[in-house]
C-alpha cells in the first residue's frame, strides 16, 4: 500500500488481501463519467447541427442565385447573341514551330 492507502498493483500483490473499492464510490465515478460524456455529446451534436444548417442555408442561397443567373441568360435575345463573336480557342503552338529568340545585340551603353 502507498501513502494514501491505495494498493500498488504489481506481480507480488495478493489480491485476496486488498480491500475492494466501495460500490458507492464506483457508482459515483460511473455516474460522473456518464453525465459528463452525455453533456459533451449533446453540445457536440448541437454545434454540428448548427454548422450543417448554416451550410444548408448557404447552399440554398447559392442555388437561388444560380437560378436567377440562368434565367437572366435565357432572357438574352437571339439578336444580341448573334452580335457576340464566337470564341475561338487559340491554336496551341507546336514545339517545332516555336520561333527561336533573336540573338542579343551589343549591350546598351552605360549612362555617363
Amino acid at each position: 500500500m502507498d501513502a494514501d492507502g491505495l494498493p500498488i498493483v504489481g506481480p507480488g500483490i495478493d489480491y485476496t488481501k486488498v480491500k475492494p473499492i466501495q460500490h458507492k464510490r464506483t457508482l459515483a465515478f460511473l455516474n460522473y463519467f456518464v453525465t459528463h460524456t452525455a453533456g459533451f455529446l449533446n453540445r457536440f451534436s448541437n454545434v454540428c447541427e448548427e454548422k450543417l444548417s448554416e451550410v444548408e442555408r448557404r447552399i440554398q442561397r447559392l442555388e437561388v442565385t444560380m437560378l436567377i443567373f440562368e434565367n437572366k441568360l435565357r432572357s438574352i435575345s437571339d439578336e444580341f447573341k448573334t452580335m457576340i463573336p464566337e470564341y475561338v480557342a487559340p491554336a496551341e503552338p507546336s514545339i517545332e514551330a516555336a520561333p527561336t529568340p533573336a540573338p542579343a545585340t551589343a549591350a546598351p551603353a552605360a549612362p555617363a
